[in-house]
């Protein structure tokens, strides 16, 4: 049964970031003006905060095996709906998606915790692998699907149900797990008042408005500056998949060798050093500076997630926590992408919001090293 939720987990976690993922590399071929598709890649980050806050009420009633199922079930049909009606589908698919997303974003950390105590590193730096590979692949192979399908790009973002299907399927035993008995976790007045969660909860908000600005725009800057729509999604795919060895690596320098900080700093710098040669030389090295980006942002996601469950007291703070950390959190974030493609209508060009986003990690260094620093957020 070990084996089974292990492979449960990494399949669940590899269909979030698809759900994301594939509309970013053929944003520009939807038929959207420039608030549509800012408006299109915002609702994601804003869903994730709103429902972040329902996810504890609904593992307290639920259980979290079965939540997480029937969020998939969801997603599913989210990934169903999304691409047969321009405007509305397009919307209310991606709304579904969303908040399916957002409360299984809150409650793995929880069941790493609890179902894998001693293997946390282990199972946070698999989960946020997974992660990757799901962007990666969504980002790689939804515009050559759109090419092999015809140039049906509704096709092409619909045949992505099938691995979200794949993994409700693989979850299922697991309703069979016993509910873990205990207080219902939410986000309490006590990890409110906590100077640590608060930490956390920031660092998380700067860290994701950092990548989904990324993850939403990265391929409309490329190809805005001549990049075919493959060659600007392969950049994005590079950046996502490359996000596995940040993945890998970052929660082991924190965890096995007790560096959270030095994981936080390094993960920092290279990300910034990735957004500088994307602001002076995007198309020379638009592989190499993809790469920075990737094991940047992907490290700082593992350390953010191993922060949450390693700094909560029990499951039941890491619950809690969770939901702060991403409920508050996604809300800080949630202007980034908004505001990245607000700045490029009004001036016509990427050079602003590349730069306010550098500044957004420099923001992201300076609190992800206080939120890493020995404390222990408790009930």
């Amino acid at each position: 049964m070990k084996r089974l939720t292990e492979a449960g987990i990494v399949l669940l976690a590899l269909n979030l970031r698809i759900a994301v993922g594939e509309i970013p590399p053929v944003l520009r071929d939807l038929p959207l003006d420039d608030f549509g598709r800012s408006l299109l890649v915002t609702i994601p980050v804003i869903c994730f905060s709103l429902a972040a806050f329902a996810g504890p009420p609904l593992s307290a009633r639920l259980g979290e095996e079965r939540g997480l199922l029937i969020a998939c079930a969801a997603l599913c049909a989210g990934l169903a709906l999304r691409p047969w009606w321009p405007t509305f589908s397009l919307f209310a698919g991606t709304l579904v998606c969303s908040l399916a997303v957002a409360v299984m974003n809150v409650m793995m950390p929880s069941v790493l915790r609890r179902r894998f105590p001693r293997q946390m590193g282990d199972m946070t730096a698999a989960y946020t692998m997974a992660l990757s590979i799901g962007a990666g692949l969504a980002a790689g192979f939804t515009v050559p699907l759109v090419h092999v399908l015809g140039g049906s790009v509704a096709l092409a973002l619909a045949i992505w149900t099938i691995p979200a299907a794949m993994a409700f399927v693989l979850w299922l035993p697991q309703v069979r797990v016993p509910r873990p008995r205990g207080p219902a976790a939410g986000a309490s007045i006590g990890v409110l008042r906590s100077s640590a969660a608060w930490q956390i909860t920031v660092f998380f908000g700067l860290q994701s408005a950092l990548f989904y600005t990324l993850l939403s725009w990265l391929p409309t800057i490329y190809r805005d500056r001549g990049a075919s729509p493959t060659a600007a999604g392969a950049v994005l795919a590079v950046m996502t998949a490359v996000g596995i060895l940040g993945n890998f690596v970052a929660p082991l320098v924190a965890n096995r060798f007790g560096r959270p900080q030095f994981a936080v700093a390094c993960t920092a710098v290279l990300t910034i050093a990735g957004l500088l040669g994307v602001l002076i030389a995007p198309g020379q090295l638009a592989l190499i500076w993809a790469m920075l980006l990737g094991i940047g942002t992907g490290g700082t996601f593992s350390v953010t997630l191993l922060l949450i469950a390693s700094r909560a007291k029990d499951a039941v703070v890491a619950a809690r926590l969770s939901s702060m950390a991403q409920g508050i959190g996604y809300m800080i974030s949630a202007p980034g992408p908004l505001m990245a493609g607000l700045l490029h209508s009004v001036r016509g060009g990427w050079e602003l919001p590349v730069i306010a986003t550098i500044a957004i990690a420099g923001a992201q260094l300076a609190t992800g090293l206080m939120a890493a620093r020995p404390q222990v957020v408790e009930r």
